[in-house]
C-alpha cells in the first residue's frame, strides 16, 4: 500500500512538473485530431447530394445497391448518407418527334417518321410531335418495373399506338377530319401512357404523307368543294338583293298607298270646305235678297232684273247698252281686271 501510494505521488508530481515546464504539445496528438476533422468532413460531404432544377432524385445506395423507391426528392441538396447518389429524372414535360422534316427545329427525341396504310390501304407517312411527363407519385414504381431504360419503352408504346389509331380512319377523312384524329391519337396515347406512369400533355399532326395521285384528287376535289361553296354564296346574296327589291317594292307601294288616301282626303276636304262655304254664300245673298224685296217693295221681276245687273256687275270687260235708236248710251260698263285684282267697282254712265 505504502509503494503504491508513493507511486501515485511520484506521477502526480511528474504530470504536474510537465505543466509547469510548458512543454510544445505532441505532433502525434495534433495529426490524430486533423485527420479525425478531416474525416468528418470528408464523411460529410460524401453524405451530401444534389438534385437539378427540373429534375426529381431517387436515392440509390451504391454499396448495398439499394433504391429507396418511398421518397422521392426535388430540386436542392439534400443529406442522402454515404456510398449514396440521385438516380435523376426530368420533372417538367418531354418532347418526343417522329419526323424526317429538316426544317423543323429538334425538340427533345427526334425518331424516324412512321409508316402504315390507312383503313382503304393507302400507303401513309406519318409525322407527328408529342409532349409527356412523369408522374411524381409514381415515380418509384416507375424505378422499380423499368430503372431509368422506360424511355425506350415509351417510344415503342407511342409508336404502335399511332400507327393503330391512323389506320382506323380512310385517307379522305385524314383530310377532312385531322383535328379529330390528333385528338384522338393523344387520347389513345395518353391512356398508355397512364399505364406506365407518366401522361401525355398534348399531340399535334405534324404532316400527313399520301401518294401524289391522291392528294392532287384531293386538292381538286376542294377546289370543286369551294367552288360550290362560292356559288351558295352567290346564290344566297342574289335571294338576299332579290328580297330586298321586294322589301323596296313593298315599301314604295305603301308611300303611293299613303299619298293616294292623303290626296283624296285633301280633295274630300277642300270641296267639302268650297261647298259649304258656297252654300252659305248663297244663303247670305238669298237673304239679302229678302231684305232689298221688302225695304225697296220690289216685285219678283224687278229682282230677277236687280239680280241679272248684279251679275253683270261681277262679270270682268262686261257693259250693258240701253235703246238701239242714234245717240244710244251705255247703261253699265265693267272694265277687264288685271289678274289676281280685286273686282272693280261698277260704273253707271248716262247718254
Amino acid at each position: 500500500g505504502g509503494l503504491l501510494g508513493a507511486a501515485a505521488g511520484a506521477g502526480m508530481e511528474q504530470f504536474g512538473g510537465r505543466h509547469d515546464e510548458d512543454r510544445p504539445p505532441d505532433p502525434t496528438l495534433i495529426g490524430g485530431v486533423v485527420l479525425g476533422i478531416l474525416a468528418v468532413g470528408v464523411f460529410g460531404l460524401s453524405s451530401l447530394g444534389a438534385v437539378e432544377p427540373l429534375h426529381y432524385g431517387i436515392r440509390y445506395n451504391k454499396f448495398n445497391k439499394y433504391a429507396d423507391t418511398h421518397n422521392i426528392y426535388g430540386p436542392g441538396r439534400h443529406f442522402i448518407g454515404p456510398w449514396c447518389k440521385f438516380v435523376k429524372f426530368h420533372s417538367d414535360v418531354q418532347n418526343i418527334e417522329f419526323s424526317n422534316e429538316v426544317a423543323f427545329s429538334r425538340s427533345g427525341m427526334r425518331f424516324p417518321s412512321l409508316h402504315t396504310r390507312t383503313k382503304e390501304g393507302l400507303a401513309l407517312h406519318l409525322q407527328v410531335s408529342l409532349q409527356y411527363q412523369l408522374e411524381k407519385e409514381n415515380l418509384g414504381l416507375l424505378f422499380q418495373e423499368f430503372n431509368v431504360n422506360f424511355q425506350q419503352f415509351f417510344t415503342g408504346q407511342i409508336r404502335e399506338t399511332i400507327i393503330r389509331v391512323a389506320a382506323k380512319y380512310e385517307a379522305y377523312q385524314l383530310w377532312t377530319r385531322r383535328q379529330e384524329v390528333g385528338l384522338k391519337m393523344q387520347e389513345e396515347v395518353n391512356s398508355v401512357l397512364r399505364t406506365t406512369y407518366a401522361r401525355c400533355w398534348g399531340l399535334q399532326v405534324l404532316i400527313i404523307d399520301l401518294p401524289d395521285s391522291f392528294d392532287q384528287s384531293i386538292v381538286d376535289t376542294q377546289i370543286v368543294s369551294q367552288n360550290k361553296t362560292t356559288m351558295e354564296y352567290e346564290q344566297e346574296a342574289t335571294q338576299i338583293r332579290a328580297q330586298t327589291k321586294v322589301i323596296k317594292a313593298e315599301f314604295q307601294r305603301n308611300v303611293t298607298v299613303i299619298r293616294a288616301e292623303g290626296q283624296a282626303n285633301y280633295t274630300v276636304t277642300t270641296k267639302k270646305a268650297k261647298a259649304l262655304a258656297r252654300s252659305s254664300t248663297l244663303r247670305t245673298e238669298s237673304e239679302m235678297l229678302q231684305q232689298v224685296k221688302a225695304r225697296l217693295g220690289l216685285h219678283e221681276d224687278d229682282l230677277l232684273e236687280y239680280q241679272e245687273y248684279g251679275a253683270v256687275a261681277m262679270l270682268q270687260n262686261a257693259s250693258v247698252f240701253f235703246g238701239f235708236e242714234e245717240g244710244a248710251g251705255v247703261l253699265m260698263q265693267q272694265p277687264a281686271a288685271e289678274p289676281h285684282a280685286p273686282p272693280a267697282p261698277r260704273q253707271l254712265l248716262g247718254a
